[in-house]
């Protein structure tokens, strides 16, 4: 099976390793290798695809360590061992080129790769729109700040300028009236 990570296929060895027969591994767990092969195998194929567990040449490290779990596990617990199992193991899977369970094809890594490499392109665009919309949300909200700071202003000297013109009017109002008056008075006294 291929991928095209180029990380995938060392971990697909490292799964894959080790030469281990049912006999011996029966052997270290006191149990018959039928039982291996057929009871405890069943349950590991739950946990992981057969290809990362068993091989031509032997059950692999992978199985080896999982028969090592399994050992451990009471009858009564295996349901629970498979899925917290699986939840431990599925991760490196997914970058050992598997989906479910299942060995990808190389079409299939080819267009998840594709698929995943597309996906990345466009969280990145988005990620820049995003980061671009906010920027400008921004220099829009300085610029209403800006402009209301600039409308308080308008509005302040607007009511500078009117009280200065009333201020003005009514100066200029008092200085004719009190022209008027003293005009008046010089007048009466010669």
């Amino acid at each position: 099976m291929h991928s095209t990570q180029p990380n995938v296929l060392p971990n697909v060895s490292a799964h894959t390793g080790g030469h281990h027969t049912a006999q011996a591994i029966a052997q270290a767990y006191n149990v018959s290798d039928s039982t291996i092969r057929n009871r405890w195998f069943s349950w590991l194929r739950k946990v992981a695809p057969e290809p990362l567990l068993k091989t031509k040449q032997g059950y692999t490290d992978l199985a080896r360590s999982l028969f090592d779990e399994f050992a451990q596990v009471e009858t009564c617990d295996r349901d629970a061992w498979v899925t917290d199992a699986r939840a431990r193991y599925s991760q490196e899977w997914s970058s050992a080129g598997v989906i479910e369970g299942e060995l990808m094809p190389e079409e299939v890594g080819s267009v998840l790769a594709l698929r995943q490499s597309q996906t990345t392109d466009i969280e990145l665009a988005v990620a820049q729109q995003l980061q671009s919309l906010e920027s400008l949300i921004d220099q829009v909200n300085a610029a209403e700040e800006n402009l209301s700071q600039a409308d308080l202003k308008a509005a302040v000297a607007r009511g500078q300028q009117r009280a200065v013109m009333l201020y003005q009017a009514e100066l200029q109002a008092e200085l004719q009236t009190t022209n008027a008056l003293r005009q008046r008075r010089i007048g009466s006294d010669t």
